[in-house]
């Protein structure tokens, strides 16, 4: 059967898959563009959690490069003032066993467990009655004595920036580690593929979906029009079955018709043979009667003779 473009629109529409084409290709830009959004949501606030997570990274390291640089420094000032200690024993003419020099390392001992508590151990009997016994310092012992303290303070100094220098890069570590397990990039990246792939299969599945709606409601429509066409089938069937019985109705009144007017014709065929007789009979009466009329004229003649 040749398919017109008529009957492509009834079937179709204005277009292969009917007049929504337009509104199916904005629901589907509109699907679309929310599961873009999304993805861009996730992958941004992945960016976002990696960007903070590299400001962070980057500061513990820049604070290490500052406490590095700060031990460096310190440990110039240790070496300046011990540098003092030795030049200053040096001038005083010190020696290394002299009571001087001994009574010198119980006081820088006596400090360091005063600054800093029993981890630099602890004064014996001994030693306590000698911190007793001392007299004031020397000149040499002062000197000394400021400069330990001096360099007693750079070296608590570079120790704590140790501290911090260890917690700072095992923080930096733990962050790799954790970066490792996470790899927050990679899963946002992966999810915007899943996403996106899954928009995909949506606006698939709305076409789909749209197009077998749209065959329905076409199918529906040529079953509505075909019941239609057989109603009106069925009518013009009663219509013709009508028109086939008033035909007959016709016919017989035609025949009817016919056969009176056969009869009249016969009548009217009698009718004029007996006006035929008639007129031959009047003919004759009149022919007979001027033969009389002769005759008596005859007579009358022969009276008057």
């Amino acid at each position: 059967m040749k398919v017109t473009q008529q009957n492509k629109a009834f079937f179709f529409g204005n277009t292969p898959f009917g007049n929504k084409e337009m509104d199916m290709k904005e629901r589907i830009a509109m699907k679309k563009q929310l599961h873009q959004k999304e993805a861009v949501r996730i992958v941004s606030t992945a960016n976002k959690t990696e960007k903070r997570t590299d400001r962070v990274v980057e500061e513990r390291r820049e604070e290490i490069s500052r406490l590095l640089e700060e031990n460096k420094e310190a440990n110039a000032c240790v070496k300046e003032y011990r540098q003092k200690m030795a030049q200053a024993k040096e001038e005083y003419g010190i020696e290394d066993d002299s009571q001087e020099q001994k009574d010198l390392e119980l006081l820088q001992k006596a400090y360091d467990i005063q600054k800093h508590g029993s981890s630099h151990g602890q004064l014996t009997e001994e030693e306590e009655a000698r911190l007793k016994e001392m007299g004031e310092m020397t000149e040499y012992q002062k000197l000394c004595m400021e400069a330990y303290g001096q360099a007693d303070f750079y070296k608590t100094t570079i120790e704590r920036n140790n501290l911090k220098i260890a917690g700072e890069a095992a923080a930096v570590r733990m962050i790799g580690i954790e970066r490792l397990k996470e790899h927050g990039m990679v899963d946002a990246q992966v999810a915007k593929e899943k996403i996106m792939a899954a928009a995909s299969d949506e606006a698939i599945a709305m076409m789909v979906e749209d197009v077998q709606k749209n065959v329905d409601e076409k199918a529906e429509e040529i079953q509505e029009a075909a019941e239609e066409r057989k109603e009106e089938k069925e009518e013009e069937e009663k219509r013709l079955e009508a028109a086939q019985a008033d035909k007959s109705e016709s016919e017989a009144a035609a025949e009817a018709i016919r056969e009176n007017a056969q009869n009249l014709t016969q009548q009217a065929v009698d009718s004029e043979d007996v006006m035929r007789d008639v007129d031959n009979e009047m003919k004759k009466l009149m022919q007979q009667q001027k033969l009389l009329e002769e005759d008596l004229k005859g007579l009358s003649l022969d009276v008057v003779r």
